[in-house]
């Protein structure tokens, strides 16, 4: 059932304030606020775990698993990765990225469009290309608060 509801969350026009909802009833970790695009394509929901305020665009892969399946590079080499892929609070996930199992994208990071993330992305770090490189960490006081809707700045 939970493979239907991702399918028809991913692929049927709706406003983006209804696909989360759905995602959540499909058995993805959603946090508060979070903002999915069209053609989200997940593996294994369960493992996908998402903070608050999380923006996802359109075509974007979170896959808690890869593997070969009936190839004989699954049964010679074991061509299998299952993990939890974290994206923190504030995060935001470009057009087309590729995040792979046992990733964790920090707070306030940037992953840009058609990424490959391949490791750890760092809080407020923007992470670009194939595979996805680091190529900068965004200014940020250690001791900022936590975001605060209608807060002042």
């Amino acid at each position: 059932m939970g493979k239907l509801i991702r399918y028809l969350a991913s692929m049927l026009p709706m406003p983006l304030a209804w696909r989360a909802p759905l995602y959540r009833l499909s058995g993805m970790h959603l946090g508060s606020q979070v903002t999915i695009d069209r053609n989200l394509h997940v593996t294994q929901a369960h493992r996908i775990r998402v903070g608050d305020r999380v923006t996802i665009s359109a075509g974007v892969s979170l896959l808690g698993e890869v593997t070969a399946v009936h190839s004989r590079l699954e049964a010679d080499h074991g061509i299998r990765k299952s993990a939890d892929v974290v994206l923190e609070d504030d995060a935001y996930i470009g057009v087309k990225a590729t995040i792979l199992p046992g990733i964790r994208v920090g707070r306030m990071a940037t992953v840009g469009a058609n990424t490959v993330v391949i490791s750890d992305v760092p809080p407020y770090g923007v992470v670009l290309g194939v595979p996805g490189r680091l190529m900068m960490i965004r200014a940020h006081s250690e001791d900022e608060p936590p975001y605060r809707k209608g807060a002042s700045n």
